[in-house]
């Protein structure tokens, strides 16, 4: 089973490129596969999968086609719910790239710190809000990911927090195992806090004295009726795929809560990424965290921040 995933991005795409970007795009959005439109062009599937998004990234932040942003266009099957009005954009487009790269938003520890003053003053349960808001500032994770995670992958059988975790291969969009960290103080109150209203209200209980007498197989967040969010699956045979609308609605009204204008799951992503480069993680450990296995993807998609040749020169001896 293959699930929906974002196709990389190829940040940059020179000029001799972007005409041919844009005819693959073309042919995609007629209905052609990645395979197909490599083989005609003679080049990878993975080549056509970025420079495809560069272009539609573009479209898409520029062209003000309703229902579509940049997070959007990372999907060939929202692009093609769009092809109309992505083709009469394309139409517009000029044959050269864009003189400079759309630029990326990073959130500032004061928008993070007030974003979470505002959700815990608004919400109608804070205290599962505030966790779900800080586990993907805290981890990276994707939202669908985030809602297929178990009481069993944040708690040990004796209830205390497994701090060094997993994101099982059933959980991972890539479906692919990778770590997963419980290291931020912040995350572990919200989420502690949540999961005692949670044994108040008896809500997914499991044996007593074991993961704090909760079902270790419940999902670790519950929707407001009690049952862990609603995950569909969609697509043709063969080519089963899965969608969390529930989820995707709770992170947009938490950002609404906290004012975070134009803040996607994205935007936290780029967020994560920048904090970890501060920290001197290179990009092999930004797509382990991330569940990004091409080191150049990584780099494509999350480029580490570059100091000026002045800033670095200044003051050398």
């Amino acid at each position: 089973m293959q699930m929906e995933e974002p196709i990389e991005p190829e940040e940059g795409t020179p000029q001799s490129s972007w005409t041919l970007a844009i005819a693959m795009l073309r042919g995609v959005l007629d209905g052609g596969t990645y395979d197909a439109v490599a083989s005609r062009h003679g080049i990878t599937r993975t080549a056509v999968e970025r420079r495809i998004k560069a272009v539609a990234i573009h479209v898409a932040s520029t062209a003000g086609i309703e229902g579509l942003n940049a997070e959007g266009a990372a999907f060939v099957r929202r692009l093609r719910l769009h092809r109309d009005a992505i083709r009469e954009a394309l139409d517009r487009l000029g044959t050269e790239p864009p003189a400079h790269a759309r630029p990326i938003r990073v959130l500032t520890d004061e928008e993070i710190s007030s974003g979470a003053v505002r959700i815990r003053g608004r919400s109608q349960q804070p205290h599962e809000d505030l966790a779900l808001y800080y586990i993907l500032l805290a981890t990276g994770a994707r939202p669908l990911e985030i809602a297929r995670l178990e009481v069993r992958d944040y708690l040990h059988a004796d209830g205390t927090v497994r701090r060094i975790s997993s994101v099982r291969p059933e959980v991972a969009i890539t479906r692919k195992e990778r770590p997963l960290f419980f290291c931020s103080t912040r995350l572990e109150e919200a989420l502690n806090a949540y999961l005692a209203e949670r044994i108040a209200a008896r809500q997914g209980m499991g044996a007593d004295g074991e993961y704090r007498g909760l079902d270790p197989a419940s999902r670790l967040f519950l929707s407001a009726n009690g049952q862990g969010f609603e995950i569909k699956p969609y697509g043709s045979n063969g080519q089963k795929r899965f969608r969390c609308r529930a989820v995707q609605e709770t992170y947009r009204k938490l950002f609404r809560y906290a004012e975070l204008k134009q803040v996607t799951a994205l935007t936290v992503r780029h967020t994560v990424a920048d904090r970890l480069y501060a920290r001197g993680a290179d990009e092999s450990q930004v797509g382990l965290l991330l569940g990004i296995a091409d080191r150049s993807a990584v780099r494509d998609q999350f480029p580490r921040p570059l100091l000026s040749l002045d800033t670095l020169t200044t003051d050398l001896v």
